[in-house]
């Protein structure tokens, strides 16, 4: 009895739990709506330098990923796949030289990204790419969240954590490989968070991962393909650091 006892009491913990994670989610992008309504934008420090943001939270303050890509040089080339509204491409281009460019197929984020590398004032570094990425070039049906960052090639992904699917429109998706050299430059540095498509964002990007050896920061979802992408990248000379909720992946050297 006391076994059974305890076995409902952590389902309750864990229904309480989701439920007020659901409600933290809500809240927030409420918040978000009323800042870029308002145009309030506020300084954001990050360990990748500061900011001006007009998201109401700092979700990635201390981000372990920004910090590796941050680490690259100044001059260097980052590919942003998943964008969102800029909190890794505006602080990587400020006060640096480095050019990042910046893949979001959500129309409402991709407009915010564009207000935030504008109020910033890094346009000429930071390219702002209205497309999804992903394993084979064509168009896809893009699920519009009503949680923003969840908006996605997955429907499931699109309606998570009590979000609903706001939308669907058919988006334009491309191949890493097919991009670069065509009008993208090689990337020193890509970084990957596309709500459950990680894996497919790598088999596109095969030919510039093993000519290019770039710094990979690949966000960890719960149903992602963990255990293919990690063999991908091991397979093709890559260490894989967990680090919070995503993976450092480094080109290992020659000498190990």
């Amino acid at each position: 009895m006391l076994d059974e006892d305890r076995a409902n009491m952590d389902r309750l913990a864990d229904r309480l739990r989701e439920r007020l994670e659901r409600t933290g989610y809500a809240a927030r992008y409420r918040l978000a709506d009323l800042s870029y309504a308002v145009g309030v934008a506020t300084p954001t420090r990050t360990v990748a330098g500061a900011y001006w943001s007009y998201e109401p939270t700092n979700a990635h303050g201390d981000d372990p990923g920004l910090a590796a890509l941050d680490a690259l040089a100044d001059d260097a080339t980052v590919l942003d796949v998943g964008a969102h509204v800029g909190e890794y491409a505006v602080p990587l281009a400020r006060g640096t030289g480095r050019r990042v460019v910046a893949f979001e197929p959500d129309p409402l984020s991709a407009a915010r990204l564009g207000r935030t590398v504008a109020r910033n004032g890094v346009r000429d570094r930071v390219d702002v790419r209205r497309v999804a990425v992903g394993a084979t070039d064509g168009t896809r049906p893009f699920y519009r969240s009503s949680f923003s960052k969840l908006s996605s090639l997955d429907p499931a992904h699109a309606g998570a954590w009590g979000a609903t699917v706001e939308a669907v429109e058919t988006v334009p998706v491309r191949r890493i490989d097919d991009l670069v050299g065509e009008s993208v430059p090689a990337p020193d540095g890509i970084k990957i968070d596309v709500e459950g498509a990680a894996d497919a964002v790598l088999r596109g990007a095969e030919r510039t991962i093993e000519s290019h050896r770039p710094l990979l920061v690949v966000e960890r979802h719960p149903d992602d393909r963990r255990a293919s992408i990690r063999e991908r990248l091991t397979d093709r000379g890559y260490a894989i650091e967990p680090a919070a909720d995503a993976w450092i992946c480094r080109p290992e050297t020659a000498d190990g």
